[in-house]
């Protein structure tokens, strides 16, 4: 007997019906499944773009302030970034990545006098391609470089609008 003969008495037997009935049922699973692939990949879509443009707390103040606050950056405007801080500020790192350190920032007249310390070269020179994010209560700008993230953080003061609240380095 050769394969031909053996496919044509296999081919001859007659089907049960449950036989049909369960490829039917296989072919009807199969197809719902695709459907529903397709749909939560759809909705996926739909979705995640909603999420990862979630708007932070008075967003076009914010983004106002926050051309301001990198304008006054590169020109190294003492002065006006001064006036952009939320004193007193309890927490703000200076330094380098290797010398960290951290304190605080009592008014104005301090921040002036110790300037070029806690505002730095190398502050100006990561801000322009910084990372902007929002949550419910603050905006904050980031930057990694080596094994540092570093990051301002920024809120909304009721009758003033927005200041910086902390400079912080620290490890990711």
């Amino acid at each position: 007997m050769t394969a031909a003969d053996a496919s044509d008495i296999v081919g001859s037997l007659p089907s049960s019906p449950n036989t049909n009935l369960k490829r039917e049922d296989a072919f009807q699973m199969k197809t719902g499944l695709r459907l529903i692939a397709c749909a939560l990949v759809l909705f996926g879509a739909l979705v995640t773009p909603s999420l990862a443009q979630q708007k932070g707390p008075h967003e076009a103040e914010f983004r106002t302030f926050y051309n301001d606050f990198l304008k006054a950056a590169q020109a190294n405007d003492k002065e006006k970034l001064a006036d952009m801080i939320a004193y007193p500020v309890a927490y703000w790192s200076s330094g380098t990545k290797k010398d960290g350190q951290e304190g605080s920032i009592k008014d104005k007249a301090d921040f002036l006098a110790r300037f070029n310390v806690l505002f730095t070269n190398y502050m100006r020179l990561h801000l322009p391609k910084a990372k902007v994010q929002s949550t419910a209560e603050l905006w904050y700008t980031s930057w990694k470089d080596g094994y540092s993230e570093c990051a301002f953080e920024f809120k909304y003061v009721e009758g003033t609008g927005f200041k910086i609240t902390t400079y912080d380095v620290g490890a990711y």
